[in-house]
């Protein structure tokens, strides 16, 4: 293997590495994003609930004191589904980086995969060109052999 062939393999293990590292912490954020998906649902849920909750009562007639704390539950369910939903928005931001960092890690990747096989076709050809030149080499001194020989008699 040719120093340059070496350097060519260090170059895609090392692209494979960044590719795959890169893959890993997509699918770490993934789990992130399903898990604050979840997060947010629930949330978005139990403030709907909690509408329902003022609503009934609104509508039951209850005492002040009971709908001043259903209006409570009501402000602070909303305000976390809201947080839930400004994590769950960060969350996906992260995603899209994160994905373009694995879309430019597979084009190194790739670019590095065709430089491999530039290289193995020059050193194709280069080996290639030898040879022939070796056989034409050892025609011309049979040839020349042959000729003394034939020249001799």
């Amino acid at each position: 293997m040719t120093p340059r062939r070496r350097r060519i393999e260090r170059i895609l293990e090392h692209r494979k590495k960044e590719l795959d590292e890169a893959a890993a912490v997509l699918s770490a954020v993934r789990v992130r994003e399903a898990a604050a998906k979840a997060e947010s649902e629930d949330a978005e849920q139990r403030a709907k609930d909690a509408a329902e909750s003022r609503r009934r009562l609104a509508d039951k007639g209850s005492g002040v004191m009971e709908f001043i704390e259903a209006e409570e539950w009501l402000y602070a369910t909303s305000r976390r589904a809201e947080r839930a939903y400004q994590a769950l928005l960060a969350v996906q931001r992260e995603v899209e980086k994160v994905q373009v960092v694995v879309a430019e890690a597979r084009t190194r990747m790739k670019q590095a995969e065709q430089l491999a096989t530039r290289v193995d076709l020059q050193e194709k050809k280069v080996a290639d060109r030898r040879e022939r030149r070796r056989d034409d080499e050892a025609a011309a001194r049979i040839a020349q052999r042959a000729a003394a020989v034939g020249g001799d008699r």
